[in-house]
């Protein structure tokens, strides 16, 4: 049994919703047999994506959900306990919440970082996070590879899909981008 077993019985749930939903179930029903797929996170990342779904929308909430799998990194730690209000549950989780705190002055440039991201991860680079940057940038290049390859092979259903995911990570890029640099602390400068 998931989180999302009980969930998914409603009868509230939108047909994309429940589109969208399914294989998360899926993944949840395959992931919580195993120790070694625990999430770094509280909200794990496929109960944050199913959160971002039914409190943002259809597109919204999976483009904050997928900006939360590419910033479940090796350096998720490091990123997470430089910002003033990071929390730690007690089994030693991340505690990332859906609604997250601005920094009322941020270190960086939110429009800046955005606009960088045009070049996939550059964003992210420059508010500080290049780890996230670099998965970014190889999420939506290999996928942009995958998307030319398939469009030189005439297969136009595979062309579509990686042309789709490869979106996908770009918008999330560009919303994490902004997310970063709003959360990045201001710059201390000592005399």
């Amino acid at each position: 049994m998931t989180p999302l077993d009980s969930l998914y019985a409603q009868d509230s749930l939108s047909f994309a919703q429940r589109a969208l939903l399914k294989p998360i179930q899926s993944w949840q029903h395959f992931s919580y047999e195993s120790t070694a797929l625990n999430c770094q996170f509280e909200k794990s990342c496929s109960n944050f994506m199913v959160a971002a779904i039914l409190d943002k929308g259809v597109l919204p909430g999976v483009v904050i959900g997928t900006d939360r799998i590419i910033r479940c990194n090796s350096a998720a730690r490091h990123y997470h306990v430089q910002l003033p209000n990071a929390r730690i549950q007690y089994d030693g989780r991340l505690v990332d919440p859906l609604k997250w705190v601005r920094e009322p002055k941020p270190g960086k440039n939110p429009l800046l970082a955005t606009s960088l991201s045009i070049i996939p991860g550059m964003g992210r680079a420059y508010a500080g996070h290049p780890v996230d940057g670099l998965f970014s940038f190889i999420l939506v290049a290999g996928f942009g590879l995958n998307t030319y390859n398939h469009y030189q092979a005439e297969n136009p259903i595979m062309t579509g899909i990686n042309a789709s995911i490869m979106t996908l990570f770009w918008l999330a890029d560009f919303y994490g981008a902004y997310r970063t640099a709003k959360m990045a602390p201001p710059r201390i400068i000592h005399p």
